[in-house]
């Protein structure tokens, strides 16, 4: 799990967020035009970069005194056309970035369009390539990439400056010369970065014949007006903005065609199956696929008056026309297909308390679920910055490496980092969590060698009493 971002969250009884900490790539930083110094008449802005309060302006010929990012890049449409591959040439988005001082784990990009058009990229798209769907240029089948994916700012296609039907610059994504991306993330006329703050990341799972986790930038993207996202103005006057029901079902109903626009199966949707809605409570609402099919006026939204969901309804509502409401679910975490035939399998075991992400893959608990996992019991104490000593008293949870590996493991090049939910962090380093490598006490306050090698543990019992009525912890065992 190289340099990949894991992060674990608690939502409930106050446990702890983990997060494998990436460092930012540096880069060159000539050819920037500085913010004070306008460009003049002959040679205009064509790009701005903001991060907070820098802004970073950049002429095409200071675009083309950075570092070149070639390659071979092109894309598929959500009707499943395929444009290129061609050569590109542009600047890394990376590199662009350097200018406002870079990203890191706590930030998101977004990039827009002179039509208003814009795309949110998480860090991981950014840093790593990762979380693109590649899809084969000659099958349009989903494939893995044959080379590392980077996200770039293009200004040539075959040898010639873009044109004004795209350009004159344009967002899109490197790969190889017999693979192609999906084409909502190439934004044309690209004409201004932004660097955002990264707030509670969520991710909605989407459960049918394939499962998809996906994370907020990919909704995001997908819900830009332009490619599949739609708006709604209620009868109060708020205006929802998000990505129809059908078009989500679509992308897991069978295990092919999951981001062409025509993904969604009729001949399933006919055939008949469940579709359900379930929230962060697990309360479920249920739907035929007959009330779904290509239904636009069913909504999944994530916006409401050009702002996140509050708290009540966060991170997603469906909502629509065609829907009571007392049919309008809100805290929208899992859609769920149950096609003729399958046992309907039961709701989660109660609140989830803990998700497990890369920024890929993400997997989520309830606290009967983590408590049917291989438990590890001991010994835990600690001392605090005052010296006060808390003596040891039996814990009981589930090894800090057990719910790593649920997302790929741990390697020598990672590390983690535990955020409470009062915003309390903690980082344990490679060595700490497999070596148990700690300093440790004994009751007086001395220091002494551990008389067994300590683990790490999220605990949920602690002295024989559940942490649900306890603060929640995370702890070393001996």
């Amino acid at each position: 799990m190289n340099n990949r971002l894991a992060k674990i969250t608690y939502l409930w009884f106050s446990l702890l967020m983990v997060a494998v900490l990436v460092a930012g790539i540096g880069g060159c930083q000539g050819g920037i035009t500085n913010p004070t110094q306008a460009p003049t008449s002959s040679d205009k802005t064509v790009l701005t970069i903001v991060k907070d309060s820098q802004t970073s302006t950049f002429t095409m010929a200071a675009l083309k005194a950075l570092p070149e990012a070639t390659g071979w890049a092109g894309q598929m449409s959500s009707t499943g056309k395929i444009s290129g591959p061609f050569q590109y040439k542009g600047v890394a988005l990376n590199e662009l970035l350097q200018s406002v001082g870079g990203i890191n784990e706590n930030n998101a990009v977004r990039v827009s369009a002179k039509d208003g058009y814009a795309m949110t990229l998480s860090y991981n798209q950014i840093a790593q390539g990762s979380g693109f769907p590649v899809m084969d240029s000659i099958t349009g089948k989903e494939v893995s990439p044959a080379n590392p994916l980077v996200v770039f700012v293009a200004y040539e296609e075959a040898g010639k400056p873009l044109d004004d039907t795209v350009g004159p610059l344009r967002l899109g994504i490197m790969t190889s010369d017999t693979q192609v991306t999906d084409g909502h993330w190439w934004v044309k006329w690209t004409q201004k970065i932004e660097v955002i703050s990264t707030v509670k990341p969520w991710a909605l799972k989407l459960d049918g014949a394939i499962v998809e986790n996906m994370d907020q930038a990919t909704f995001e993207s997908g819900a830009a007006i332009g490619c599949h996202g739609v708006n709604w103005t209620d009868d109060q006057g708020h205006a929802w903005e998000g990505i129809p029901l059908w078009y989500l079902v679509g992308r897991v109903d069978d295990p092919v065609d999951t981001h062409k626009g025509d993904a969604f199966s009729d001949a399933l949707a006919d055939a008949g199956y469940e579709v359900q809605l379930i929230a962060s409570d697990n309360f479920t609402l249920r739907l035929t696929s007959a009330e779904v099919k290509r239904n636009d006026a069913l909504i999944v939204a994530y916006k409401c008056d050009s702002s996140p969901l509050p708290e009540i309804q966060w991170p997603l509502r469906l909502v629509g026309t065609t829907l009571q409401k007392s049919q309008m679910i809100g805290q929208l975490v899992t859609i769920k297909l149950v096609f003729p035939g399958q046992v309907a399998t039961t709701a989660p075991q109660g609140p989830v308390v803990l998700t497990v992400t890369t920024g890929v893959q993400t997997k989520t608990y309830s606290l009967a679920e983590l408590m049917a996992l291989s438990p590890t019991t001991g010994y835990g104490g600690t001392k605090n910055k005052s010296g006060v000593i808390t003596v040891p008293v039996p814990y009981k949870g589930v090894l800090l490496t057990n719910i790593l590996d649920a997302v790929g493991g741990i390697t020598a090049n990672s590390s983690v980092k535990f955020t409470a939910k009062d915003g309390y962090t903690k980082t344990l380093t490679y060595d700490q969590i497999t070596q148990g490598i700690f300093t440790s006490y004994d009751t007086s306050g001395n220091t002494v060698n551990p008389e067994i090698q300590p683990v790490v543990v999220l605990a949920y019992e602690m002295d024989g009493s559940s942490l649900m009525k306890l603060p929640g912890r995370c702890n070393w065992l001996f």
